[in-house]
C-alpha cells in the first residue's frame, strides 16, 4: 500500500526573527543600561587621573628636593615656548624671570612634561594643556640655600573660601607646583598670575576647581639638605 504523503508542519507562528519594534524596545533597553553605567565610569576614570596626577606630583616633589641637593639651590621655571628649541624643557639660567606662567622644566629634571590628562607639544602655537605650572621663591631659586635662608616673593596659599593655609606676614613655601585637573585650566586663583605677589588656592575638587596643588615648605627643604650634609 503506497503510504500517505506527509502534510508539512505549521506551527501558525512566524520564523523571521525580530520585528522592527522588537529591536527598537530592545535598543532602547541597552541605551538605558549603558547610560546607567556612564556616570560611575567617568567618575572612575578621573579618580584614577587623580590618583596617576598625585603620584607624578610626589615625584616632582623628591627631583625638587633632589636638584636643590645636587645644586644648593631650586630650578628656575621653563618658559621657552618652542618644542623645536634647544632650550624647551630645561630651566631658565639663573635669576630667574617671573613676568610669566613659568612651566615645569621637566627635561632638567627628567620627569614627564604633563599630568594624566595632558599631551606633549609639537609645536610653538600648542596649547600648554596638561603641562605642569611652577612658580619658585627667587631667595631659594637665584642663590645659594643656606640654613639662614628666608623666602623673599611670600608665596601665598589659600583655599576655597581664601583663608591663608600659609601664612600671611612671611610665607615658608618655597616652591609650589600644579596640574591644572581635568578641565585642563588653572582654575579659581591660579588662573591669575602675579609676578610679584604670587597666591595660588589648593582645596578638594568642586564643580568650579579641579587644580592639584602641591607646595613645598622652606623647613622641609633646609632639612632634607641638612640631612643630605648640603648644608
Amino acid at each position: 500500500m503506497t503510504p500517505a504523503p506527509l502534510t508539512p508542519y505549521c506551527s501558525g507562528k512566524r520564523d523571521q526573527g525580530f520585528t522592527l519594534a522588537e529591536m527598537a524596545i530592545v535598543l532602547l533597553i541597552l541605551g538605558l543600561l549603558a547610560s546607567s553605567l556612564l556616570p560611575p565610569l567617568s567618575a572612575r576614570m578621573d579618580e584614577r587621573g587623580r590618583q596617576t596626577t598625585a603620584a607624578r606630583l610626589q615625584d616632582i616633589e623628591h627631583a625638587l628636593i633632589g636638584f636643590a641637593i645636587l645644586h644648593g639651590r631650586l630650578p628656575c621655571p621653563s618658559t621657552e615656548a618652542d618644542p623645536a628649541s634647544a632650550h624647551y624643557g630645561l630651566e631658565q639660567t639663573p635669576p630667574c624671570n617671573h613676568a610669566q606662567p613659568g612651566f615645569l622644566p621637566w627635561r632638567t629634571l627628567g620627569l614627564t612634561a604633563v599630568d594624566a590628562w595632558g599631551q606633549p607639544r609639537s609645536n610653538v602655537s600648542d596649547s600648554w594643556d596638561g603641562h605642569w605650572r611652577y612658580r619658585p621663591d627667587p631667595g631659594l631659586s637665584d642663590s645659594t640655600i643656606t640654613a639662614a635662608s628666608a623666602t623673599q616673593s611670600n608665596i601665598q596659599i589659600r583655599d576655597h573660601a581664601g583663608n591663608a593655609i600659609t601664612t600671611l606676614s612671611a610665607s615658608r613655601a618655597a616652591a609650589v607646583v600644579f596640574s591644572m585637573g581635568a578641565n585642563r585650566q588653572p582654575d579659581g586663583l591660579n588662573a591669575t598670575h602675579s609676578p610679584n605677589v604670587p597666591t595660588f588656592q589648593a582645596g578638594e575638587t568642586t564643580p568650579v576647581f579641579d587644580d592639584q596643588v602641591l607646595w613645598i615648605g622652606l623647613p622641609l627643604l633646609i632639612s632634607r639638605l641638612a640631612q643630605a650634609g648640603r648644608l
